[in-house]
C-alpha cells in the first residue's frame, strides 16, 4: 500500500521553473499455491493416516501462512484441519474421495488456494478362526458344523460361506456350514476339510480352513 511520487519540474534558461506530479499505489500481490500433495498417494485405507504438504511463493516478498483443510468429497463432510488427518472407517470408506485444500494468506490478506486428492482402497477381511464339532469321534454318518469368524478393518460385516472338501480324494463333498458325512463321501481315516471364505463388501476376500480325521 505504498506510494510512490513522480514529480517533474521545468526549468528555463533564466532560471524559471515550474513542478507537478503525479502519484500511485502499490497494490497488493496474492500468493501463489506452487504445489500441494497428499502422502501416502496410493495404498490409502480406511484407517491410514495422511499428510498434506504444500508449498507457496508471494512476489512482494511476504512468507504466506498456510493452512489445510480436509474433506471427504463424497458426503461433503469436513474431516480436520492441519498437515496430517488420520482416517476412520465413520467416514471414509473404500472409493471415496478425500482432499486436502491449502489455502495460502499473506501480510495483506491475499489468498491463494490449491488442492490434492486421494481415494481410499478396500481391505480386504480377514479369517480370524475356523473350526469344525465335532473334532474327534467323526464317522461316516457324523454331521459336521464348520464356524469361521472374520473382521474388517473397513467396518464391513464380512459375507462367510463354506465349502467341503475330502483332502484324501481331492473330491468336493458339500457346501454350507454343515454336513452329514456318508459312505459315499468318506471313508475311515479319511482327512474332511472345511474352507470359509469372508467377501465384504467391495469384493476382497480371505479364506481359511479347519480338517478332521474319520475314524476307522
Amino acid at each position: 500500500d505504498d506510494t510512490i511520487t513522480c514529480t517533474a519540474t521545468a526549468t528555463d534558461s533564466d532560471g524559471g521553473s515550474d513542478s507537478d506530479s503525479d502519484s500511485v499505489t502499490v497494490g497488493n500481490s496474492a500468493p501463489e499455491v506452487t504445489s500441494v500433495s497428499v502422502i501416502p498417494s496410493t495404498g490409502v485405507t480406511s484407517s491410514t493416516t495422511l499428510t498434506c504438504t504444500a508449498t507457496a511463493s508471494d512476489d512482494d516478498g511476504d512468507t504466506p501462512v498456510l493452512s489445510y483443510v480436509w474433506t471427504n468429497d463424497d458426503l461433503g463432510d469436513v474431516l480436520g484441519t492441519g498437515t496430517t488427518v488420520d482416517l476412520d472407517p465413520a467416514y471414509a470408506q473404500p472409493g471415496e474421495t478425500i482432499s486436502c485444500t491449502a489455502t495460502a494468506t499473506d501480510d495483506d490478506g491475499g489468498t491463494d488456494s490449491g488442492s490434492d486428492s486421494v481415494t481410499v482402497g478396500n481391505t480386504a477381511p480377514v479369517i480370524t478362526s475356523v473350526s469344525i464339532t465335532p473334532s474327534t469321534g467323526v464317522t461316516t454318518a457324523t454331521t459336521l458344523t464348520c464356524s469361521a469368524t472374520a473382521e474388517d478393518e473397513d467396518g464391513d460385516s464380512p459375507t462367510l460361506s463354506y465349502a467341503w472338501a475330502n483332502a484324501t480324494d481331492g473330491t468336493s463333498i458339500g457346501t454350507g456350514a454343515s454336513l452329514t458325512l456318508s459312505t459315499a463321501t468318506s471313508s475311515p481315516d479319511d482327512t474332511i476339510t472345511c474352507t470359509a471364505t469372508a467377501t465384504d463388501a467391495d469384493g476382497g476376500t480371505d479364506s481359511g480352513s479347519a480338517s478332521v480325521t474319520v475314524d476307522n
